[in-house]
Order: C-alpha cells, then structure tokens, then sequence
C-alpha cells in the first residue's frame, strides 16, 4: 500500500478501492490533489509512460508558505518551537497539547488542518483526536486506580477498628469502602464504552 508519491513533479495516489486498508490513500486525496489514481497492477505501466514525457513546470510556492516551511524544518532540527515563533504563524487554539500539555497553533494548508504546540509536538487533526482519546482513556484508568486503592485502603481501615473493638468507627470505613468501591465500577464501565477515535472514523461502514 502506497499513498500520493510525486514522480518528476507528477503526483500519483494508489486507488482507495485497490487497498486492504483505503483509509491511507483516501486520506491524503481529501487533501493533495493526485494527477493519477490507480490500482498498483498499472503503476509500472505509468512510470514507462512518464519517463517519455515532459515534466511539469515547478508549481509556485508563496513566500509566507517558504517561511512557514522553514520555521518547522528549525523546529524538527532545534525543537525549539516557541523561540521560533510558531505561535504566531497560526491561529491560537484553546486545545491543549496531549503530550506536554503545552498551548496550540492552528496551521491551515489549503483543505489540510494541523497542529503544532509552543514547544514543537505536531500533530494532524485526525492524530490529535486519536491522541487525545487515548489521554482520556488512560486518564479513566488513573481514576479508577485511584478508586480501587482508596477502596482497599478504607477496608483495611475498617477491619482494623473492628478487631479493635471499635465496630461504630468500623462501620464508617467500611460503608465509605462500599461507596467507592461503586465510583471505581461506573468508571470501569466507562472504559468499557470509550473509543479510541481518529480521523478514519469515516471510512468505517455502518453495521446493519
């Protein structure tokens, strides 16, 4: 599976529908317009028939878009987004960074939105809702960790005032115990039902 490759100037995508896995392919067609789409079988064939014609004039690439360019080829050498200025070369977001937690730019390529935090974490925004549905999955999972330590805690407590002849204190941590206990299985239930999205949520099928 290949997605769009540029050939002497000429971009050429796999069709979706020749793939074990479309959502690639598709994916870079809904933002990089391909001058051919086809099935692997007729890629040589197409490779022989561009090595005999005339390549392309270079496409035209605005001074703001080098600029853009070259602050994130700084930040991927440096990794010093935010003394680059790369909140300023986008829209500020109130999205915070999954990774550092860090503030957000907003950067639009024609139909392509991305991401960048202040200190250089990039992310398209289909891998930032995957990021940060798995943040909140493994957030659930620290509740109810959490949860179940209390849970264990607050029993043991309970045990030890009641072979302490203290039964009416007993009762207390134990009832609390109880109750948390039910706190730690409603959270476990929630991750039971929380999914881990992405972009590619378009291309599943509705089941019947």
């Amino acid at each position: 599976m290949w997605s769009v490759k540029r050939l002497g100037g000429v971009a050429v995508d796999q069709d979706p529908q020749d793939t074990r896995f479309p959502s690639m392919p598709a994916n870079a067609l809904e933002f990089v317009k391909a001058d051919y789409v086809i099935p692997v079988a007729e890629l040589s064939a197409l490779l022989v028939k561009l090595t005999i014609e005339k390549a392309p004039a270079q496409q035209k690439v605005s001074q703001a878009d080098l600029d853009r360019v070259g602050v994130e080829f700084a930040i991927a050498c440096h990794d010093d987004a935010f003394k680059l200025g790369i909140i300023d070369k986008g829209e500020l977001t109130s999205f915070a960074c999954p990774d550092c937690h860090g503030a957000m730019t907003k950067l639009i390529e024609g139909n392509l939105i991305r991401f960048r935090c202040h200190t250089g974490h990039a992310y398209t925004i289909s891998s930032l809702l995957a990021e940060v549905t798995e943040s909140v999955e493994n957030m659930l999972y620290q509740a109810m960790r959490g949860l179940e330590e209390t849970n264990m805690l607050l029993k043991n407590l309970g045990e030890y005032f009641d072979q302490t002849g203290k039964p009416d204190i007993a009762e207390l941590f134990l009832q609390k115990s109880q109750e948390t206990g039910k706190q730690a299985r409603i959270i476990h239930d929630s991750i039971l039902n929380h999914e881990l999205l992405s972009g590619d949520l378009q291309f599943l099928k509705k089941k019947v």
